[in-house]
């Protein structure tokens, strides 16, 4: 008596239950966007007298969000894509783009190659006193012409 082989469906089938056991089921196919800061202000060593045009700080493990200073003064925008909430990273001087699905953005948050269809959103920049550390208030966006 001969055994049967399995079908490619049960081998595959097989195959993903081994792959997600032994990741302790922890695979997700796409977390989508983190949940909401609970602490949305956020306090940063920066003065408008640290930040000069062009300059870009990277504040994604404190909040997700990038600092930047162009020659209009300084704003803030997120660091989750608008596509599916992966976390953009920096590209030099050209923006930010995307490594989950390619999309990318210009130094303004403006989608310049898809799937993305809309802009990173940008949050309010204030000093906490006149020439004080500068507070970024991750709860409330802004318009993308809105400068410090």
């Amino acid at each position: 008596m001969t055994a049967e082989a399995p079908s490619r469906r049960a081998f595959c089938g097989t195959c993903c239950a081994l792959l997600a056991g032994a990741a302790g089921g922890a695979l997700p196919l796409w977390a989508g966007p983190p949940p909401p800061d609970p602490q949305p202000l956020k306090r940063l060593q920066e003065t408008r007298a640290t930040l000069k045009p062009g300059m870009l700080r990277d504040y994604r493990k404190q909040g997700a969000f990038f600092l930047v200073a162009d020659a209009r003064g300084i704003y803030a925008l997120t660091a989750i894509c608008t596509h599916k909430g992966c976390t953009v990273t920096p590209e030099g001087e050209e923006g930010f783009g995307c490594p989950c699905h390619d999309s990318a953005y210009d130094r303004q948050g403006q989608v310049t190659e898809g799937p993305a269809k809309l802009p990173l959103q940008h949050f309010e920049v204030r000093e906490s006193e006149p020439g004080g550390c500068l507070l970024v208030d991750l709860s409330k966006p802004v318009a993308a012409d809105v400068r410090l």
